[in-house]
């Protein structure tokens, strides 16, 4: 088996309630037990624990954004950090047997790795490690049976299974739904409601061929009968062709276009206003319009003859004006310079009155002339349109027909024709008449036979009434398929589930037994006992796991929150973790508990102080308390050599967590100076920690203090009561250079220390570093004669039956005196 793995070392920077860099070293003593009141920072060194193991690097209550009442990871880094330059970070060291590793994980940024080192750990803690006392409560009372159920399966090392198993569920319920479904064949139904005019409503083979066979093909055949819809059946392959000839010969369609062309070519119609007959027509059109061109040509040969001087028709437009009635009379032709009585008009007048007339007849022939080019043009489109309509209805009649010999040799006669005279049409339009007699006639008895019914639309009918068959053929198919796999997924889910069932329970029934031996141990040897249940093997849904307790003979296998009380269902989650821990986590032995022992009564919590000394002496544990009374009773009952203990008396804004063996040393001080920066509040701190270590040691007298403040002393008491006993045992320091008092009274006041750590109403207070280092190195001074004359040691103690005090160091035990 691998060595377990253990914690060395955690180092916490700028990080939630720690600002400097604190070490947690456990290479020596494992464990640790801290004590802090509340708002002091305790849970910081759990939340670094859990901050470096998260996946995406920020603490469960935080959550990955700022939203609602989380805080987002911004909340993890010290709100000081950044100012002081410090980055935030948590530094975790690990071992196993000989092989140390060591990661860090920032704690600002939009990036937040996770190192290999938390990987590692994240792969031995198959339960997670941290268990917080306000969080007990949700694994009994708040969460679901199947969150809850998912939670131990993954501590069971069945996450895949449950996985596959979930998958399978709902692939499960996806096909039973879809094998239920019947969407597609409702549509089916719809669609054929419309297709046979509301008549079937339902799909009902016999009930559609009756409305085709009724509705559809006895108005066109009564002799047609399909007998099954399919597109192999006789009488719809007859059906098919009937529409073929339908769609070119003898069809009521193929008719009315038949008579559309002959009447595009000549067809009489009465107006029912005048009752005169209008004969129209792309023959009379075209007759027409010859008639047009043949009268426009003649109307333009005699304008042309009256107008044969057109050629002069420029010089007659610019003479005219010359010789209009209100120009200047002119004695000469201003053509030819002759004398304008000597011209043959032989007057103004006279001229006048021959340009009116010749321009006058010049308008009559461009008349005449442009009524010839339309006539030209309009005959041209008239003989294009003549064969068209011919080329028409000659398409339609057979090979055996007349009409369409003597439309071709009319056709041909009206492509030769090239004057205004046309083709000989009599014989031709009284055929043509005879032919629309003739369809009339066919047309009126079908219709009579058949209305509006016609092979082509009986085909269509048909033919969407086989794409229905085949959609709903397609979703029977589908739907039956659909139930086949669902029967199958069936079986299959209900195969693994009580595969995964058996041993899930299996599991289950060896973490009930320590479950229940760590609950008996808190609660006492008539405590309920305490079960795990899966469903049974018949419920559908095995993804749940019931927590329940048999409370009485007649109230078994109920839940825990309707009969417990709140330390007992505590009692049930903290021992349902630690059982879980217990099992699962071995291989990284490995725990951290943030007051849990909150709603205990001190019987209970010095139960659970034995518990962990007996049932956990080989775990690490990380303890962090408010309770000290808790506190001292896990000091009372561990081993010293595995654990630490440690106390927070405070909570310092600029620092971090106060521990109480943490001291300001020397060296911070004199950084900061080096830095160019005041030291006066570390001063003030290291001189308040010296004073009460010493009068610790010496045992002074103080005055009991008021409960709210039960450890908090003021340096001026513990000043004066230390220079009370030194008083008392006529034990008198040396006087300070520069000091012209006993510097214990100097110490009291502090009036430095305070100027430069205290607001100062004077507009000019500040501090002088100058004015601390004096300071420092006066009590550096004072400080430095408490030491032991023999050893040199600076420890001492003074049991109540001596009166002075002596070295503490056992080989010593010199009484204390200062150097004469």
């Amino acid at each position: 088996m691998a060595d377990p793995l253990f914690l060395q070392e955690l180092n916490i920077s700028g990080f939630r309630a720690f600002l400097h860099p604190k070490t947690l070293d456990f290479s020596k003593k494992r464990c640790l037990a801290i004590f802090a009141p509340n708002g002091c920072g305790k849970s910081s060194i759990i939340d670094a624990l859990e901050f470096m193991l998260s996946e995406h690097g920020t603490l469960a209550r935080l959550g990955l954004r700022a939203v609602n009442n989380q805080a987002g990871p911004a909340a993890l880094a010290h709100n000081r950090a950044k100012d002081q330059e410090i980055a935030p970070s948590v530094t975790i060291s690990v071992l196993s047997g000989k092989e140390k590793s060591k990661g860090s994980r920032a704690a600002s940024g939009a990036h937040r790795p996770i190192p290999a080192v938390a990987e590692k750990l994240n792969t031995f803690f198959k339960v997670s490690p941290i268990i917080r006392g306000h969080e007990l409560r949700t694994f009994v009372e708040a969460q679901t049976p199947e969150t809850r159920y998912a939670d131990v399966a993954n501590w069971l090392q069945l996450g895949p299974l449950v996985t596959v198993q979930k998958h399978i569920r709902a692939l499960r319920t996806q096909v039973k739904a879809a094998s239920e479904d019947e969407r597609d064949i409702r549509r089916v139904d719809t669609q054929l409601a419309q297709e046979t005019k509301q008549v079937v409503r339902t799909w009902e083979e016999a009930e559609i061929l009756t409305y085709v066979n009724e509705s559809v093909l006895a108005p066109l055949d009564s002799t047609m009968t399909l007998m099954a819809l399919e597109a192999d059946d006789p009488v719809y392959v007859a059906l098919q062709k009937r529409a073929e000839e339908e769609a070119t010969k003898i069809g009521l369609a193929s008719l009315r276009h038949n008579r559309t062309a002959a009447a595009d070519l000549r067809t009489e119609t009465t107006n029912t206003d005048t009752g005169e007959v209008e004969v129209r027509g792309a023959i009379p059109a075209f007759e027409a319009a010859l008639a047009t061109l043949s009268s426009a040509i003649t109307n333009e040969e005699k304008e042309r003859q009256k107008s044969e001087r057109a050629a002069f028709q420029t010089l007659w437009k610019q003479a005219k004006p010359f010789f209009a009635k209100d120009a200047q009379a002119l004695d000469v032709c201003p053509v030819c310079a002759t004398p304008i009585a000597n011209t043959a008009a032989g007057s103004t007048e006279a001229i006048r009155s021959h340009i009116d007339q010749h321009l006058e007849e010049l308008t009559d022939y461009a008349a005449a002339k442009q009524a010839l080019d339309e006539a030209v043009t309009d005959a041209s489109r008239a003989k294009i349109d003549l064969n068209g309509a011919l080329t028409g209805l000659i398409r339609f009649l057979g090979d055996e027909s007349t009409l369409k010999a003597d439309l071709i040799t009319y056709r041909d006669s009206v492509k030769k024709c090239s004057g205004s005279n046309p083709p000989v049409s009599a014989g031709i339009v009284a055929e043509i008449a005879e032919h629309l007699t003739s369809l009339d006639k066919d047309i009126a008895t079908i219709e009579a036979r058949q209305g509006e019914h016609t092979y082509v639309k009986a085909k269509t009918i048909i033919d969407r009434l086989l794409e229905l068959n085949a959609e709903r053929k397609l979703a029977l198919v589908t739907k039956n398929q659909m139930v086949k796999l669902s029967e199958a997924l069936t079986a299959l889910g209900t195969e693994i589930s009580a595969s995964i069932r058996e041993k899930l329970q299996t599991l289950l029934d060896k973490l009930q037994v320590p479950m229940n031996k760590l609950y008996s141990v808190i609660q006492g040897p008539n405590a309920t006992t305490v079960h795990l249940k899966l469903p049974s093997e018949v419920d559908a849904n095995q993804q749940r796991l019931n927590l329940v307790i048999d409370f009485a003979e007649n109230r078994s296998g109920v839940q825990p929150s309707g009969y417990l009380s709140d330390s007992q269902i505590h009692s049930v989650a903290l021992a349902l973790r630690m059982a879980a821990i217990m099992q699962f986590n071995a291989c990284a032995p490995v725990i951290a508990l943030d007051d849990i022992v909150t709603s205990y009564d001190a019987d209970h919590r010095r139960t659970i102080a034995g518990l962990i000394a007996t049932m956990f002496p080989d775990w690490q544990i990380l303890i962090t308390t408010h309770d000290e009374r808790f506190f001292n009773y896990l000091k009372d009952q561990l081993e010293e050599k595995a654990w630490s203990f440690s106390r927070i008396i405070g909570l310092d804004p600029t620092y971090g967590p106060r521990f109480a063996d943490h001291k300001v040393s020397d060296e911070m001080i004199e950084r900061r100076w080096a830095d160019g920066e005041s030291a006066a509040n570390d001063m003030r701190q290291a001189e308040e920690e010296w004073l009460l270590g010493i009068c610790r040691d010496f045992g002074v007298s103080v005055r009991i203090r008021p409960l709210e403040k039960a450890y908090s002393y003021e340096r001026s008491e513990l000043a004066l009561a230390l220079a009370a006993i030194l008083k008392s045992r006529k034990l008198e320091p040396e006087y300070v250079p520069g000091v012209n008092n006993r510097f214990v009274t100097s110490l009291a006041k502090g009036e430095i220390e305070n100027f430069g750590s205290h607001f100062q109403d004077a507009p000019y207070g500040k501090g002088s570093i100058g004015d601390e280092k004096v300071r420092w190195q006066e009590f550096k001074a004072f400080r430095g004669q408490f030491v032991c004359r023999i050893c040199k040691r600076t420890k001492f103690q003074r049991p109540v039956t001596l009166n002075k005090p002596v070295c503490a160091h056992k080989g010593c035990e010199t009484q204390f005196a200062f150097a004469g």
